[in-house]
């Protein structure tokens, strides 16, 4: 199902644990990231989980999204510079169970998001490589 103005329009927003302003996008089997000018920068986080989203990629300008949610989809690739420029106050991003294969990907997250602080990679081919 293709993200529109609409599903985010109507997707359920909340408080969440950590009392930030939540967009809850799961398991809408969303192909890609799109539309999310929509939202107009009102959330901290947005929860992608579940999905089939194969790319980082293709954000508006979110000064106020501190933690993306992407656990169970299909990412393989970061694009680093819409990151940097229009993520920039991007602190988590979990990435549990997707397929970043490569180092090069790890390389383009550390240029894309300065600020990171917590980056989860759990279940990925990546964490099963070892460095040479």
């Amino acid at each position: 199902m293709r993200l529109s103005a609409q599903i985010l329009q109507s997707a359920e927003q909340r408080t969440n644990p950590l009392s930030e302003r939540e967009l809850v996008l799961r398991s809408l089997a969303i192909p890609s990231i799109e539309h999310l000018s929509v939202t107009r920068d009102q959330f901290d986080s947005i929860d992608f989980s579940n999905n089939h989203i194969t790319s980082l990629d293709n954000f508006p300008r979110l000064n106020r999204l501190s933690s993306l949610y992407l656990s169970g989809n299909d990412v393989e690739r970061v694009d680093a510079r819409n990151l940097r420029r229009n993520l920039p106050g991007l602190k988590t991003l979990v990435l549990t169970g997707n397929r970043v294969a490569g180092w090069d990907v790890l390389g383009d997250l550390g240029v894309g998001c300065p600020g990171l602080e917590f980056l989860s990679l759990a279940g990925n081919p990546v964490t099963m490589r070892r460095r040479r």
